[in-house]
Parts: structure tokens; C-alpha cells; sequence
């Protein structure tokens, strides 16, 4: 049988780098000394304790890149080599490398499958490249553009490998006593150290802290890697039923595992699941039966263990949400580091503050959209609100909003909308800005589940889909709901304009919102994708578009939501997702346009 490297010839010898815990990748090792054009010396990465030099070339071999973005924490000085190359042997997809302008000159790269076992990246140089970084970089651009900051917690490892997840920072030590070291120009905030290792009374206190790092012990489970685990992809429908995880793969569970599983209704965990195929598989999107106990944050069990139909389609994707959101905010990367930053006193940054911007003429609107805003959990938002042409009442707005932070803007009715936005985004307190219409619902994590997708996407605009429209009731007909077949968790061109998510020096540098009347979002919209910029549209069922058939700067006749084409479903009156959580004060009446 051909082995999948059998083609690729690099200059020898080759140091072939592999996690001997990564049994999926030891096993597509074998073979690989018969491979012509190869002289591979294959090293565990545990016994590299200092730098390995004289190579012609490197061979990094991984099942995914969540294993190889967790090793390359880990590699130590490997001195300079004229290629490197990357073979995860469990990734569906191939992903390309960009070359960094301070390496040497490239003169060869390929990014393709790697036979029948997953995929090879290769990079060749016209001399010698620090093999070491050229590694590192691989770890993080596999994961794709956005931020893989350690967001200001320095953590280093006793006794134990790094936490999955890119951390080019971290450092591995023989025990904690070594965190303390005055020559150490860098110390970490934060030991990790097996149970039972030396106690924090072993630790010296570090001149550039001023106190000792934090010996930490008892992290709690290992968090799952969410720029390689998520629920882009995810499926609203199947082809298969509900599968046992050993039928999908007997292994692990990796990247190609999601994949297969992104075809099946449902896949049914044994009690004994470890608990990382568990969250990779949670925090993905896909449903997941699972039975007896698990070591997840009691949140996430709590939606593991809740009661849902998975023949009913919309059921289905409301319990991937609630389970895929829970794994984020307790078992992700983000959430594990938090918690240890909060252990040692630490400022450490997670899902950034948010300003939500609301420009309105409206004013019969504005306490209903007051409400969608003051419910809003799991984020940090300030308000800025931009009345176009009246003066609302300050003190109902602050009543409204009780302590959460806002502005209260006010514009000439004449003013373009586009110079009415730039001004509230101009009056942001946050470096992330948030769009928001006066007339849609929101959902109260609506502005959480944004920031989430910006985290495991690394979009530069994220957004909803108008999915679930609200259309009220004419001459011709009753008030309907309807789903449109609107995809999700993918990225695409366009999202619904009041859930546009963007940085503000994004935004600054497409020249704000442009001055024009109306379709302001197509404007912006257009503008990132002639910039470059990647839009993600995140999942739609926390968000409900109104239409009332005026006052919309949007104009379009209410029956182009129901071509049969695009619709999915249809409902009498108000039935938006359960994941909506809509108060009662807010459902429109048969003749309403919403609010109290």
C-alpha cells in the first residue's frame, strides 16, 4: 500500500516531530522510513529537553490542528533548515501557509491532501529558516486570522504539557520552583503543575511581579481548542440518524471526526467518552446523546442532559446552541484561561465590551428597544443611542436601561443616517461596535452569541441571518412568522444590518458609515469585502426581523419574504425560536407595532 507521503522529498536529514501522546498520528507514522526522498530520524517531542540542530528539514506530524497548535507551545530551538513541513493526518480540509515577510526568500509551497490520510503543508526556502518559528506560525495560521493572544496571562507548565491551545509564550518547566527564577526576564502569572507537586511556598517571589507566580493545580478539565473546534459547519439537516461515536471513528475525536459527524441527526456518547472528544464534539454544534456522568461545568450538563426532539429540525439547533454555548463559556480556551487569571489576580482580556449602536426616529419604538438592549447577558454593553430628530425623555431611557452604561445622542431629522451612525460610533466607549435596529427583536444572549462566533471565527464583521421574519398582518392576510432558508455558521456576504458586529478601527478605516440615506448596511458591507475583510454569519434563531410594511429604510414589498423558494416554515402570529426567550410585554398584538 502507498504511503501518503510517498511523493514529498525533502532535503535530508529530516527531523520528523510527533506528540507521543497523539496516537492518531504515531500510527500514520509507520511505514514513513520506506518513504523514498526521506531520511527521517523521528523524535518524540517530550524528549526534545533542548535545542536539536543539523537538520535538512523538518516534518511536523499532527491528527489536527488542534494537536498541532497544543505541540507547537512546546517546541524548543530546532536551529535553521531550508523546509518545513506540517502533516495532520486527520484534517479534512488543506489550509495555506503565508509566508512572513522577515523569513528568507520561498521558493516552493504546496497545501494539498495528503493521499488518503489528511492533508500536507510544505515550505521550502532559498537558505536557511529557524525552523522553531516557521512552526509556530504554521500552529497559528492553521487556525485562521483573528486573535490568539494569551490576552495578557502568562502561563507556564510543571511537570506537564501545555493546555491545548496556541500559547507561543508559555513555558515548560521540570518543576514550579523554576517559575521563580530572577534571571527569568519573563515569569508567568500562573504555574500549572500536576496534583501533588511542590506547594506554593516553594515558589520565590519574582522581582518583575513582585509576588510569586501562582501555583495552580487543580485547573479543572482541559479546555477545548475553539479556533479549531466550532460550529462552523454546523447542519441543519441530516442524512443519517442518530449514530454511536464508535461508529463515526473508534479513536479520538478530531477535526475529521466533526466532519463526518456534521451528517448525522445526532451521535450517541458511551458513558466512558473521554472528556475532550465530549467538548469537541459539544462546543462544535453537533447533538450529542450522552448518558451517566460527566466532568463538565454543571452548565454544560444541565444542556447535555435537557429534553429535546431531534426529529424536529428547529428543536434540534436550538439544543446544539444551548450546548455549543455552554461549552464555550466554561470549557473553552477563553473560559479556562479567565479562570485562572481570576485565581492569581490577574487582568486578563476575554469577550471585549461591546457599544451598542441605536439610531432611531422613531420615538413610539424606543422603549421597546430600550428592553432589547437592558436584557442582554453574558456581555458587556454600553448603549449609544442616537435620536434622529427628537429629543427623548433622558430619564426614561436611564430608568430603562437601569445600570447599564449608555449615551443619549440627538441629530437634526434632515441628517443622513449614514452621519447619524458615524456619530454614535464616533461616541463609543468600546473598541467593538454592534449595529442594532428600534423595531427587531433580540434575543437576551444575542450580543453573547456575536461576540462568540468573533472569537472561534476570526471574522472581521460577524452577524445574524434575517432567518425568522415577523410580518404583520394587512388587508390581505393575518400577522405570520417565517423561517427563510437562510444557512448559518459560515462565512458569506451578507449578514441582517441590526446585527452588524465590527471593530470601530475597522469601521474607521472604510471611512465610517458612509453618508447616504438609506441601505447603509449594504454600504458597509460592501466596502469590508472590497477591503479583504471576512464576514461570518453566526446562527439566526436570536434575532427576529419585523417588517410592517413602512418606516423601514429597507424598502421591500412584505411578500418577497414568503417566496416559496426561500421559505422554510410558517407560523400565525408571533412563533419565533424558543431561543429567543421572548418577554411577554413584547409580543405584538394583532394590530400592534410592538412594545407596550
Amino acid at each position: 500500500m502507498t504511503h501518503p507521503l510517498h511523493d514529498l522529498r525533502l532535503p535530508g536529514p529530516t527531523l520528523v516531530l510527533v506528540d507521543d501522546s497523539d496516537s492518531l498520528a504515531l500510527d500514520a507514522l509507520h511505514g514513513i522510513e520506506d518513504v523514498p526522498g526521506l531520511e527521517p530520524t523521528i523524535v518524540a517531542l517530550s524528549a526534545l529537553d533542548g535545542p536539536r540542530k543539523g537538520w535538512g528539514s523538518v516534518l511536523v506530524v499532527a491528527a489536527d490542528r488542534a494537536r498541532l497548535r497544543r505541540m507547537a507551545s512546546a517546541v524548543p530551538l530546532l536551529g535553521q533548515c531550508k523546509a518545513v513541513a506540517c502533516w495532520l493526518t486527520d484534517t479534512p480540509v488543506p489550509w495555506v501557509l503565508v509566508p512572513r515577510p522577515e523569513w528568507p526568500r520561498l521558493v516552493h509551497l504546496a497545501a494539498r491532501e495528503a493521499g488518503d490520510r489528511g492533508v500536507l503543508t510544505v515550505a521550502r526556502f532559498a537558505s536557511g529558516a529557524r525552523a522553531q518559528l516557521v512552526v509556530m506560525e504554521m500552529a497559528r495560521q492553521a487556525a485562521g486570522p483573528g486573535d490568539t493572544s494569551h490576552g495578557g496571562l502568562v502561563v507556564s507548565y510543571a511537570g506537564r504539557p501545555a493546555a491545548p491551545g496556541l500559547d507561543a509564550r508559555s513555558v515548560l518547566l521540570r518543576d514550579v520552583a523554576g517559575a521563580g527564577d530572577a534571571e527569568r526576564d519573563v515569569p508567568p502569572d500562573v504555574v500549572v503543575a500536576r496534583r501533588g507537586a511542590t506547594s506554593q511556598q516553594s515558589v520565590a517571589e519574582h522581582h518583575v511581579i513582585d509576588r510569586a507566580p501562582t501555583v495552580v493545580t487543580d485547573p479543572g478539565p482541559e479546555p477545548v481548542d475553539e479556533r479549531v473546534f466550532n460550529p462552523i459547519g454546523f447542519r441543519k439537516d441530516w442524512d443519517h440518524p442518530v449514530v454511536d461515536l464508535a461508529r463515526i471513528s473508534p479513536g479520538p475525536v478530531t477535526e475529521g471526526v466533526v466532519a463526518a459527524a456534521r451528517a448525522f441527526q445526532g451521535v450517541r456518547l458511551p458513558a466512558d467518552t473521554p472528556t475532550a472528544d465530549l467538548l469537541a464534539l459539544a462546543i462544535s454544534g453537533v447533538p450529542v446523546v450522552t448518558e451517566g456522568a460527566l466532568d463538565v461545568a454543571p452548565p454544560l450538563a444541565a444542556a447535555l442532559d435537557a429534553e429535546v426532539d431531534l426529529d424536529d429540525a428547529l428543536r434540534r439547533e436550538e439544543h446544539s446552541l444551548a450546548v455549543r454555548r455552554a461549552a464555550f463559556d466554561h470549557h473553552s480556551t477563553l473560559a479556562w484561561r479567565s479562570a485562572l487569571a481570576s485565581r492569581a489576580g490577574v487582568r486578563h482580556v476575554g469577550l471585549p465590551a461591546v457599544s451598542a449602536l441605536l439610531s432611531t426616529k422613531r420615538p413610539e419604538m424606543l422603549d421597546f428597544a430600550l428592553r432589547q438592549v437592558a436584557r442582554q447577558r453574558g456581555a458587556e454593553v454600553e448603549l449609544v443611542l442616537a435620536a434622529h430628530g427628537f429629543e427623548p425623555d433622558r430619564d426614561a431611557v436611564r430608568r430603562a436601561l437601569g445600570d447599564r452604561p449608555h449615551q443619549v445622542l440627538t441629530f437634526d431629522g434632515s441628517d443622513f443616517f449614514g452621519d447619524v451612525l458615524t456619530g454614535a460610533a464616533r461616541a463609543a466607549s468600546s473598541e467593538v461596535l454592534l449595529k442594532v435596529d428600534d423595531d427587531d427583536w433580540y434575543a437576551p444572549d444575542a450580543v453573547h452569541d456575536l461576540l462568540m462566533a468573533r472569537r472561534f471565527s476570526g471574522a472581521d464583521v460577524v452577524g445574524m441571518p434575517s432567518e425568522f421574519v415577523y410580518l404583520h398582518a394587512n388587508a390581505e392576510r393575518e400577522a405570520l412568522t417565517v423561517r427563510r432558508r437562510h444557512p448559518s455558521e459560515l462565512f458569506a456576504r451578507f449578514v441582517a444590518g441590526g446585527t452588524l458586529l465590527l471593530d470601530r478601527g475597522l469601521l474607521h478605516s472604510l471611512g465610517d458609515f458612509r453618508r447616504v440615506r438609506k441601505y447603509v448596511d449594504a454600504q458597509l458591507l460592501a466596502g469590508v469585502e472590497a477591503a479583504g475583510g471576512r464576514i461570518y454569519r453566526t446562527h439566526g434563531l436570536g434575532y427576529v426581523l419585523r417588517r410592517t410594511g413602512a418606516g423601514h429604510t429597507w424598502q421591500r414589498d412584505d411578500e418577497e419574504f414568503r417566496r416559496p423558494d426561500i421559505v422554510a416554515s410558517e407560523w400565525p402570529g408571533f412563533q419565533p425560536s424558543l431561543a429567543l426567550e421572548v418577554d411577554p410585554v413584547d409580543r405584538p398584538g394583532p394590530d400592534s407595532t410592538g412594545g407596550s
